[in-house]
């Protein structure tokens, strides 16, 4: 029998150097890059350099279909445009395959003028059907600078402080400015071998519908068996709510 061909397609948004290759590499447990593909007369052909609408793919994990968006750090119309456009594009393509499954919006946490990274975000999809994460990297060398500033601003006791502040500035000055109530990650270390993003797929999954939800899980189940198995307990868990919610009190099912 033949194996179905399933895929996740994703989009992964972000200025260059914002850690976003590194992020795929831990997603699909490598330390390889990816090969890029450019669609042409409807047949895959491989490439060297990318644009958003060509297909990164890790050999060792070819469930995940990436698409990158080269950077948004000039801000320029044009740009948006591109990215805009492309989003619009995928997310009503008719079969699921081919659709905009997710979107990885990275903003990286060592930048000390984030407003750039920060401003386009609530307006960069506003199709509710394809989930916008927020996905903070390098989230320790934020961390990090926030105790060299404190320790230079003579705070006594900067090493306990450094974790509070961390969090107020982070709340203040990054996700307070995304807008009401937005999924979103912290990463960490993301350039070490070894890392996982367990979180960020757990948070993406959680944000599908349950049929892209079934499409996401077959497409990276040979990866991540562990996000599998999570997502049916829950699901199982929500039925069984559901149910009893719908049974108890009318004689059908003790309450």
């Amino acid at each position: 029998m033949k194996k179905p061909d399933i895929k996740f397609r994703v989009l992964i948004i972000g200025r260059a150097n914002a850690g976003k290759t590194s992020i795929l590499q831990r997603v699909c447990d490598t330390t390889e890059s990816p090969e890029i593909y450019r669609q042409v007369r409807g047949r895959r052909k491989r490439r060297g350099e990318h644009n958003i609408t060509d297909e990164l793919i890790f050999t060792n994990h070819d469930g995940y279909l990436f698409h990158d968006s080269r950077g948004i750090e000039s801000g320029s119309e044009d740009e948006l445009k591109v990215i805009k456009d492309f989003i619009r594009e995928k997310s009503t393509e008719k079969r699921l395959r081919d659709r905009l499954h997710a979107i990885w919006y990275c903003i990286p946490m060592d930048n000390q003028r984030p407003s750039l990274d920060l401003k386009y975000f609530s307006s960069i999809c506003l199709d509710r059907n394809v989930p916008l994460i927020a996905v903070f990297t390098k989230y320790d060398q934020f961390k990090d600078d926030i105790e060299i500033r404190l320790e230079d601003d003579g705070v006594a006791n900067w090493k306990t402080e450094a974790p509070t502040e961390a969090e107020r500035v982070f709340q203040e000055e990054y996700l307070g400015k995304l807008g009401e109530t937005p999924q979103f990650v912290r990463l960490e270390s993301m350039h070490e071998a070894g890392k996982r993003c367990t979180e960020l797929l757990e948070k993406t999954a959680n944000a599908l519908s349950d049929d892209v939800v079934a499409v996401m899980l077959l497409a990276v189940q040979r990866g991540n068996l562990e996000l599998s198995v999570k997502r049916a307990v829950k699901r199982y868990v929500t039925l069984y709510r559901v149910r009893k919610s719908l049974t108890c009190g009318v004689g059908l099912a003790p309450c």
